[in-house]
């Protein structure tokens, strides 16, 4: 199920939510639960609509949750030319502790593994994106955020 995030900016949908995990027989799990012994690995796909060069907004990581890689998609390059569109994600409005100015506005896969360092617990997440230079009120698109993490058990 999608969950929208509006603001007067960009908006972010979370597209996906799952997990994945040596869950066998009659035992059922989900992200977030405890279930001793089984290793339960999830994602978290987010998609961030950028309107005028800028989006923000949050979204909730499961419990528990600690995050193992982040990996973001410009799925066609950003218009309007910007000399610049910095994503960031942190545990703040406007924070990057998680992944700091990353520039998307190119399109391709980018792996942000080696912006976040080490492993740390998620709970709301903020997301921002900005764009400099350029005609900012044409400077609308698409970024898409995969997070892959595990719930710890």
């Amino acid at each position: 199920m999608a969950t929208n995030f509006g603001n007067d900016q960009g908006t972010g949908t979370v597209v996906s939510d799952g997990f994945e995990g040596p869950v066998d027989g009659v035992v059922t799990a989900s992200a977030g639960s405890t279930i001793g012994g089984v290793a339960i690995s999830g994602f978290k796909e987010v998609e961030v609509t950028v309107v005028n060069g800028a989006a923000a907004g949050t979204f909730t990581m499961p419990t528990g949750a600690v995050v193992e890689h982040y990996y973001l998609d410009t799925p066609t390059t950003i218009p309007g030319t910007p000399t610049n569109t910095y994503f960031r994600l942190g545990s703040a409005a406007n924070g990057e502790q998680y992944i700091a100015d990353v520039d998307v506005k190119t399109q391709g896969w980018i792996n942000a593994t080696s912006i976040y360092a080490g492993r740390h617990p998620a709970t709301t997440v903020h997301y921002t994106v900005a764009s400099s230079g350029g005609t900012t009120a044409s400077q609308d698109g698409t970024v898409v955020l995969y997070i892959a993490y595990s719930v710890p058990v």
